[in-house]
């Protein structure tokens, strides 16, 4: 027996059609499977192996050093400039891949560029690296004090902790390598300073005795012949014995001193700007543009939900309460903007109260109008794409949403992983994204002192396009949709069906029921 002839109180007729088809079931299922193996695949594909995706890394290098007079293998000296040595080394192994974008720069532009965000390090070489180098040396044979060239690295706290960790070892590589060929040439020049250093001593020692047995002599010749023999065997047993002295006396390299001047350069590593309190170890702009996209995105869900309820397109349901109101049929393109409309006004205040909230648990918020203008900017930006894609897709334009704002958003954002470690498809989608622009402008304001070149300006641009963009989609895409359904003949705005007057009828009477009457109230339910 079939379900439409099933008995009346039968579990086959109770349960319903929808139930009986595997559609009803395979459907979900399959969307939840679908958007599962989605998510992973763009998140973890985009954010899990940094360093197999480093490309262009910004990095500066500075050269301070004022050179040095700096002895030779062959015994000679020459002024030279060991810094200008080494960094040449460093930009010929950066240059071997395309990982690291090396800029050559003063250590003003340096600062300029670093106070932007557009570099994530400095490698500067002081302006005394050669004398250094050269005392290391001439340290490693007397009691002098000498002290290891150093090469500073600045880091950016502001680009994150993983941002600077990524610097550092992209940096960390290349001057290992330039340190091991500066200690091969250092390493050379042991051998003719330990043998200066042994000519010294000789020479002194050559001297003591030259003026030792010139006394002799002269006291020997006011001596007598056994005055005179003493003398001469004195002189005889002094022979060769300044060379064997002077090896005993020269001082030489000891192996833990070859071992490091193989390797001489120490790298020490500063933040060029110390982070204030409250600004989660450089993440907090981050954080505060996921706020702004959650809200975006969650609160125009809801508008929408709310909205389509209110006008009778779906069941207004709040907990315990439930209601079908009549319908109010609009133009789709008018129902889209309404609710935008509604969201960017509710937007403003959201947009102000977020930012006290923020400044009251700690998070320095300066430029506070201008983080305003942002967050409000960015919400009502996200709000146009969120609702766009609804009117234009139903129900599928919220799982497009997701896969297109968080899913594809956050690893092209630039944030967690910078974009120069993050796969080409990434990349290439970071300037259509809008976190991307969000984070880029919110971390100008809270960071960067607002400066337009700090990504400010491009943060801005990028959203107001994509503004325009979602509001043109959202209106010709609903004009279209509400074309393409008058010509199939339904849902034509402004003209109902007999059916549908009688529909609308029936549950403004059954409303008026259910207000009062619980068992019909359950009955809607079922």
């Amino acid at each position: 027996m079939s379900p439409k002839h099933a008995p009346a109180n039968s579990f086959r007729a109770r349960l319903g059609k929808p139930f009986a088809q595997p559609g009803f079931w395979l459907l979900p299922m399959l969307a939840i499977i679908a958007v599962g193996v989605i998510g992973t695949a763009l998140y973890l594909g985009g954010l899990s192996s940094p360093d197999k995706h480093f490309k262009e890394f910004p990095i500066a290098v500075i050269n301070e050093d004022e050179g040095a007079t700096v002895p030779q293998a062959d015994g000679a000296k020459s002024e030279e400039n060991l810094g200008k040595e080494l960094v040449q080394k460093f930009v010929d192994k950066a240059n071997e891949e395309d990982k690291i974008d090396l800029r050559e720069l003063t250590m003003d532009e340096a600062k300029e560029q670093l106070d932007r965000g557009e570099l994530y390090a400095a490698v500067v070489v002081p302006e005394t690296f050669s004398k250094d180098t050269v005392s290391l040396i001439e340290g490693s044979l007397t009691r002098d004090n000498a002290a290891r060239p150093e090469v500073t690295v600045y880091t950016d706290p502001q680009a994150g902790s993983l941002g600077t960790r990524l610097a550092s070892g992209a940096v960390e590589p290349g001057i290992q390598e330039a340190s091991k060929a500066l200690g091969e040439q250092l390493t050379e020049s042991v051998a003719p300073a330990e043998e200066q250093a042994y000519n010294q001593v000789l020479q002194q020692l050559q001297e003591s005795q030259q003026a030792q047995q010139q006394q002799l002599q002269r006291s020997a010749a006011q001596g007598g012949p056994q005055v005179q023999q003493f003398a001469q065997q004195v002189q005889q047993s002094q022979e060769g014995s300044a060379e064997q002295i002077a090896k005993e006396l020269s001082p030489t390299v000891s192996s833990v001193a070859k071992d490091t001047l193989k390797d001489p350069v120490s790298v020490v590593s500063k933040a060029y700007n110390d982070l204030p309190e409250g600004t989660a170890l450089g993440m907090s702009a981050f954080y505060y543009s996921i706020l702004l996209l959650v809200v975006g995105f969650s609160g125009s869900v809801a508008l929408n939900l709310l909205m389509d309820g209110r006008m009778g397109m779906s069941p207004f349901e709040m907990g315990p309460f439930f209601k079908d109101y009549p319908r109010a049929v609009l133009p789709r393109p008018v129902g889209f903007l309404m609710k935008w409309l509604t969201f960017v006004v509710a937007a403003a205040p959201a947009s102000a109260l977020m930012m006290w909230v923020a400044s009251a648990v700690g998070m320095p918020v300066p430029h506070g109008f201008l983080v305003f203008l942002l967050g409000w900017l960015a919400m009502s930006a996200v709000s146009a794409i969120v609702l766009a894609l609804i009117a234009v897709g139903g129900s599928v334009g919220m799982l497009l949403c997701l896969i297109y704002l968080v899913f594809m958003g956050l690893p092209s954002a630039g944030a967690v992983v910078p974009l120069q470690a993050v796969p080409e498809f990434f990349r290439a989608i970071a300037p259509f994204e809008p976190l991307h622009h969000i984070f880029s402008s919110v971390r100008s304001a809270l960071f960067f002192d607002a400066i337009p070149e700090a990504g400010l300006t491009t943060g801005v641009i990028g959203l107001s396009v994509m503004l325009v963009v979602a509001l043109l989609v959202g209106l010709l895409g609903g004009w279209g949709y509400d074309r393409w359904k008058g010509l199939r003949g339904a849902d034509r705005p402004g003209k109902h069906s007999a059916e549908e007057d009688a529909h609308a009828a029936s549950g403004e009477r059954h409303h008026r029921k259910s207000a009062d009457n619980p068992p019909a109230h359950r009955g809607a339910h079922a």
